[in-house]
């Protein structure tokens, strides 16, 4: 080879050389720069315990080609020589058996378990609950706001096997318009149930769409829930809370042994149920009011909140109890309509076997009511107006009653009974409609009872009946007495009883009809307007017995007492009995002493004893007038004076003063039985006798009706006779039945023989 052959060849093989060392270097240096990047992006080297890290885990829980839940983390490191992984960036999705729920579990880090699967977050913890359509909206709207139950909490354990995820540390969640916490919970992922054990508390907000243009003052109307557990159920919508358990408002506090939280499909407050739960605690709400808290337990109370967060209603059911300082009430059930927003009762309705017992504090009178439907209104519309009662009626019959301090007790019964009440809530009228029934009890006296159409009672500031009015087919007993009108009037303050409108008083012996009637029952007097009509029932017990029959008496005007019997018809007076008929300005009867007085224009008809056979007598009728009369019904008596005069068809009598006697037909005994029949009549002070065109006149006269004959006497007896002229003697005696005339002139007597009158 030549030498410059070989320089060459050198060359090349230098050149190449450095060529094959240049490519090995930048193999090397690009081979070195890899692996420090690679370096640099590794996962940090493997702690002594650590056997490998995966950069991603997710394994899910099937049942039946539905995924129960999925389990998901960014990181899981496993531990060499235990069968335990670290997760990082954990989140566990709740689908549900059926699917229907998107519950989502997200924490930083985990310990997996992969023996049974347990996962054990010792970091915080958040849990929230929604449906899986939720979910789909939320995807869809991201805007729009979430409808999510928010719970946070830490040491968290999630069992795969079972779904379930527990913790004993505290628990914190959150909805629309509340919020709440407790210690320890337990999530039943394969229910979607969340329990929370022990002190649990929930607070409801007010929310913004109370309304538009009103300040909120969310505080005054929260609602604040405590129990000793909880559980909750998201698409069931329900919050259950386990006693003793509480409501609370500003006004009112609800106890029972279970509380249940009902919500509406936004997931806001809609309804709080209260039962007795395990503990058997019956149900009891608590009000505050101006006069002391008043109470109401049921055995379920149900209350119906606004999504603002104000009681709309209360239900309650069973055994229904409430107390005031006002009374009690009792019913089966019943329900609360509030005024909105103020948390006040608006309408309150009771319903079978309702009873209220009210009570005034001051004066200690009662009042009762039992019906089987009432109803309740009340005021208190306006955040500053006080709630109050304002009217209160039946929807069925029922009977009020009350009881006066003096411990007189009226009651009242109708098939509606309708009270309103003052501002000052005392009760001021109770209006009855149909059917209405009524009873007063008044030591003493007998039981007082009527019925009527209707009725009203005036009440006055102490709770005591001061007026009651009855109207339409008014029918009143007391005792022996029975009375009907139209309309009745009772007046305490002036205990009086009027009736007006054919009114009509019954007792056991007679009968007054008039268009007004009024008692008065301190006094006893009775006063009686408008064609006043009185009917002794019996004859027996009448003031006076002019005959066997009942006697009537009629007038314009009646004044009379009970008491003292005394009774005195004024104005066109008539009194009738049998034959017996009588006419006066006045005619007054004493019941006690059995005595008729009659004044003015007093004029009337009494049957006299009959003439002829003694086996067939027939009694004759006499008419009588004067300005005065008293009859005296023992002694079959009558005393007349003033323009007094007596006549027959054929006799007539006139005197200044005058005396009728009576004689029974049944045997003339005085106070017997029988007809009284006018035996013989008595002038004095200057009589006058005519019979036909005959007169007699002396200064005392004496009619025998049996024996027809007139006696003559005192100054000088004398009788004119138009044909014979005139007859005079210290004392004539005139037979009209024989027509003859004995004339005793003091020297001896002779018997002077007339002519017969023609009758």
């Amino acid at each position: 080879m030549k030498r410059s052959e070989a320089a060459r060849y050198a060359r090349w093989s230098a050149i190449l050389a450095l060529t094959l060392a240049g490519i090995t270097g930048g193999i090397y240096l690009d081979r070195r720069y890899v692996a420090i990047v690679e370096k640099r992006h590794a996962p940090p080297p493997l702690a002594q315990n650590e056997e490998k890290r995966s950069i991603a885990l997710t394994f899910s829980k099937v049942d039946a080609n539905r995924t129960v839940f999925t389990v998901q983390a960014s990181k899981s490191t496993d531990l060499r020589g235990q069968d335990i992984s670290l997760l990082e960036e954990v989140k566990i999705t709740v689908f549900g058996k059926s699917g229907d729920r998107n519950d989502v579990i997200r924490t930083q880090s985990c310990r997996y378990a992969k023996a049974d699967g347990a996962i054990q977050c010792d970091g915080s913890v958040v849990i929230d609950l929604q449906s899986a359509a939720d979910a789909a909206r939320d995807a869809e709207h991201p805007e729009a706001r979430s409808n999510v139950i928010h719970v946070e909490t830490n040491g968290v354990t999630f069992e795969r096997a079972t779904g379930r995820a527990q913790t004993v540390q505290p628990v914190k969640f959150s909805f629309v318009n509340g919020e709440g916490e407790g210690v320890g919970a337990v999530y039943f992922s394969e229910e979607g149930r969340l329990k929370l054990v022990r002190d649990v508390r929930i607070t409801i907000q007010p929310t913004e769409e109370e309304g538009a243009g009103r300040k909120r003052q969310p505080r005054t109307r929260e609602v604040v829930l405590r129990g000793s557990s909880l559980e909750m159920e998201k698409l069931a919508r329900r919050i259950v809370l386990s006693g003793p358990a509480t409501a609370t408002t500003s006004e009112q506090e609800l106890k029972a042994g279970e509380l249940t939280l009902l919500l509406d499909p936004q997931f806001r407050a809609q309804n709080v149920v209260a039962v007795p739960g395990a503990l058997g605690e019956i149900p009891q709400v608590t009000s505050q009011g101006a006069k002391g808290p008043s109470n109401l337990q049921a055995e379920k109370l149900t209350a119906s909140l606004t999504p603002a967060g104000w009681i709309q209603t209360i239900d309650a059911e069973g055994n229904v109890h409430g107390i005031s300082a006002n009374g009690e009430f009792r019913a089966e059930s019943g329900d609360v309509e509030m005024w909105p927003r103020v948390n006040r009762a608006k309408l309150v309705t009771l319903r079978r076997n309702v009873k209220v017992d009210g009570r005034d504090p001051q004066s200690g009178n009662q009042r009762h009511l039992a019906t089987d439907a009432l109803e309740m209104s009340f005021a208190g519309g306006q955040p500053e107006e006080p709630s109050r009662i304002q009217h209160a009626e039946t929807l069925s019959r029922g009977t009020m009653e009350w009881t006066d301090t003096g411990g007189a007790r009226s009651k009242m019964t109708a098939d509606k009974l309708a009270l309103d009440f003052t501002a000052a809530k005392k009760a001021q009228q109770l209006v009855a409609t149909g059917g209405v029934e009524t009873e007063r009890e008044l030591k003493g006296r007998p039981l007082q009872t009527a019925t009527a159409s209707r009725g009203d009672v005036q009440l006055d500031a102490a709770g005591e009946w001061s007026q009651i009015t009855l109207h339409g087919k008014v029918r009143l007993k007391e005792g022996e007495r029975n009375a009907e009108a139209e309309q009745a009037v009772f007046v305490k303050a002036a205990q009086t009883s009027v009736l007006t409108g054919q009114a009509m008083v019954r007792d056991e012996g007679n009968e007054t009809r008039a268009a007004k009637i009024t008692f008065h029952q301190a006094t006893g007097d009775i006063e009686a307007e408008g064609k006043v009509r009185t009917t002794d029932l019996s004859a027996k017990t009448g003031t006076v017995q002019l005959s066997q029959a009942p006697s009537n008496i009629s007038a314009e005007h009646l004044q009379g007492n009970s008491k003292s019997g005394r009774a005195l018809y004024t104005g066109h007076a008539r009194l009738w009995q049998g034959p017996s008929v009588m006419e006066a300005d006045s005619i007054e009867l004493l019941r006690e002493s059995r005595v008729l007085n009659a004044k003015g224009n007093v004029r009337g008809v009494f049957p006299q004893e009959g003439q002829g056979d003694a086996k067939k007598k027939q009694p004759s009728i006499c008419h009588f007038s004067s300005e005065t009369l008293t009859f005296w019904d023992q002694e079959n008596r009558a005393h007349l004076e003033k323009d007094v005069m007596v006549q027959s068809a054929d006799q007539r009598m006139r005197a200044p003063v005058l005396d009728l006697y009576f004689a029974r037909e049944a045997g003339g005994k005085p106070g017997g039985e029988g007809t009284l029949e006018l035996s013989q009549a008595v002038g004095t002070g200057g009589v006058m006798v005519e019979q036909g065109d005959r007169r007699g006149t002396a200064e005392r006269g004496v009619y025998i009706a049996e024996e027809q004959k007139f006696v003559l006497s005192g100054g000088t007896p004398t009788l004119y006779d138009s044909t014979e002229g005139t007859t005079t003697g210290r004392e004539l005696t005139f037979n009209i039945a024989d027509d003859t005339i004995i004339i005793d002139s003091g020297n001896g007597t002779r018997t002077l023989t007339k002519h017969r009158v023609q009758r």
